[in-house]
């Protein structure tokens, strides 16, 4: 069954949904018949089952026949990821942590990031949306402001945080002690990892430096390899 979140209230015995790209997707794209079940989503814990009851260029029209709700995870992990030089390298990496369940994604600025800002903000929350209902997640993870690591430094978050390196480590990830708080943050650098400097001011607000394994990881590799231990 295929999953959707609309920006609309998901309520009542009928909805018509009469956003353009989505009923293109369903008309088009994934060639939806009458009579074909699908789940609505409204990203703030209610969904819905329902049956497609006329679909047509203009809109979609679907019967609901159960409604649903969701409980947000007790536990919130947040990325801080670094630019990458290429594109497709932090797409890659924020549709495969919405798939892994991160709770926020917020893109990073270091000393070796190329990089100094998100080109396509419309793009990503696309992916974003993709990803989660592809995996069927009942809240979308949310995709913050670019920040320097500076900016973090300066206004750390709450819970335990976790940055990886190869070389400058503490302590390896699957010895570090994540059952001690319910807010995880994760930084991961950028290609050439974070500086030294970077490193010491991070242990200055607290935060442990941890190792994923013997071999350096490209910085994609370590994202997901990091999170899919962590959550």
């Amino acid at each position: 069954m295929q999953y959707f979140f609309i920006n609309q209230d998901i309520k009542g015995p009928t909805i018509k949904i009469s956003d353009k790209d989505l009923v293109h997707q369903m008309k088009d794209v994934l060639r939806f018949r009458v009579g074909e079940e699908i789940m609505l989503l409204d990203n703030k814990g209610g969904k819905a089952k329902g049956v497609i009851k006329n679909i047509n260029r203009e809109f979609v029209e679907i019967e609901l026949k159960e409604h649903l709700t969701c409980e947000k995870t007790q536990k919130t992990v947040r990325l801080y990821m670094a630019l990458s030089k290429k594109p497709a390298t932090f797409e890659l990496i924020i549709q495969k942590a919405t798939e892994l369940g991160v709770s926020e994604i917020i893109p990073i600025v270091t000393s070796r990031c190329q990089v100094q800002n998100i080109r396509n903000m419309e793009r990503h929350f696309a992916i974003i949306k993709e990803a989660a209902e592809q995996c069927e997640r009942c809240f979308l993870p949310e995709l913050k402001e670019t920040i320097t690591l500076k900016e973090l430094i300066s206004n750390p978050p709450k819970g335990l945080i976790l940055a990886g390196d190869a070389r400058m480590y503490d302590k390896k990830l699957k010895d570090v002690d994540l059952a001690k708080t319910k807010e995880i943050n994760v930084i991961i650098g950028p290609e050439g990892g974070l500086t030294s400097e970077e490193i010491e001011n991070i242990k200055k607000i607290h935060g442990e430096i941890f190792l994923l394994g013997e071999n350096v990881l490209r910085m994609e590799t370590a994202a997901i390899a990091a999170l899919a231990i962590i959550i």
